[in-house]
């Protein structure tokens, strides 16, 4: 298991002192004051001087690359008051745990320093093949270099991350002062690397602290992730589907359309009302005038025709009873549905 990294001393140098009250005591004290702030308010860098002659002087602070505005405030303070407090009176002085600030009687802007450097690791042994692991580690550094080295004059940070098997994968973390040219960043962050395999190879994690540069690596994530810095040497998930366009709608000519607010209809709307209106009324004129009298005419000719045949089936009364001899029994056949039944003579 990865261990905690210890906290880096503040370093002061030997390049001259102050006296309590004096005016570069003064100034000190003001351009450490403004860095806080100004730091946080600026991404994270910020650089500036006051002062004039052997009494002007230079600062820079530096924020990590994913930390937030509030942090980097409360970083960059709580870096100060050691770095005040381990170095009361040095005209220059440097600290970079955990925040870099850096304050010298001269100006440094730009200029790359690789010392002093400082260096830990974590005390786990690399137990999986170190061969391949070493191969996968150097491609995975390789690119965070570039990465960080190529970023902008305000912000010089990468982040990458590479799987070693299913279950192992190294996390690296690269950040330059951005006010270091693009080679002055790659050339320190490379030694950094260099100076990490010649102290600490084979162990699972460490770190490399330079004035200019910081590196450090671990086999769990340590950092917040950032899209914009980051690099995988991961296979790329695969593509995700694309949305399913929206329908076109209907094309329609711009000059038959009503709008609502003028509160009409449009032309569509007037065909697929009146022409079934029309048809309708063509219909009943129809009916009316022509099927209708035929319909008329028709029922009155069968009319006529029933009248017919219910006439001649009428027969005279008198003639029925002289046939039968006035219903006589001797001419009755029998009886039916209807009553007596007789022979006509």
């Amino acid at each position: 298991m990865s261990v905690s990294l210890v906290a880096a001393a503040p370093r002061c140098y030997d390049t001259g002192n102050f006296t309590t009250n004096s005016t570069y005591a003064k100034n000190r004290d003001l351009i450490l004051a403004s860095l806080p702030p100004n730091a946080s308010a600026n991404g994270g860098f910020f650089t500036t001087s006051v002062g004039l002659n052997s009494d002007q002087v230079f600062a820079l602070a530096m924020c990590r690359g994913d930390s937030t505005p509030d942090d980097c405030y409360s970083c960059v303070n709580s870096t100060i008051y050691d770095l005040m407090t381990s170095c009361p009176n040095q005209k220059e002085a440097w600290a970079v745990d955990p925040c870099v600030v850096h304050y010298a009687n001269h100006s440094f802007f730009g200029t790359l320093v690789l010392d002093p450097v400082e260096a830990g690791y974590n005390i786990g042994n690399i137990t999986s093949n170190l061969t391949q692991f070493d191969t996968i580690w150097e491609s995975l550094v390789d690119s965070v270099v570039k990465n960080a080295s190529n970023g902008s004059p305000t912000l010089k940070y990468a982040t990458g991350e590479a799987d070693v098997t299913v279950f192992q994968r190294i996390y690296s973390q690269m950040q330059c002062t951005p006010d270091l040219s693009q080679q002055d960043c790659d050339y320190c962050l490379r030694q950094s690397a260099a100076y990490y395999n010649s102290c600490c190879h084979g162990k699972q994690g460490g770190y490399v602290r330079r004035p200019n540069c910081f590196f450090r690596w671990d086999l769990y994530p340590f950092y917040q992730p950032n899209a914009s810095t980051s690099a995988s040497l991961s296979p790329p998930p695969p593509p995700a589907t694309p949305p399913t366009p929206p329908a076109s709608p209907p094309l329609q000519s711009v000059d038959s359309q009503i709008t609502k607010e003028e509160g009409g209809i449009s032309s569509r709307t007037i065909v697929i009302i009146v022409v079934p209106s029309v048809l309708f009324m063509a219909v009943l004129l129809i009916l009316g005038g022509v099927v209708l009298p035929k319909r008329i005419e028709k029922k009155k000719q069968n009319d006529q025709n029933s009248k017919i045949r219910v006439d001649s089936l009428q027969i005279d009364f008198n003639a029925v009873r002289v046939a039968t001899e006035n219903f006589s029994d001797a001419n009755m056949l029998g009886r039916g549905g209807f009553g007596p039944v007789y022979k006509v003579i």
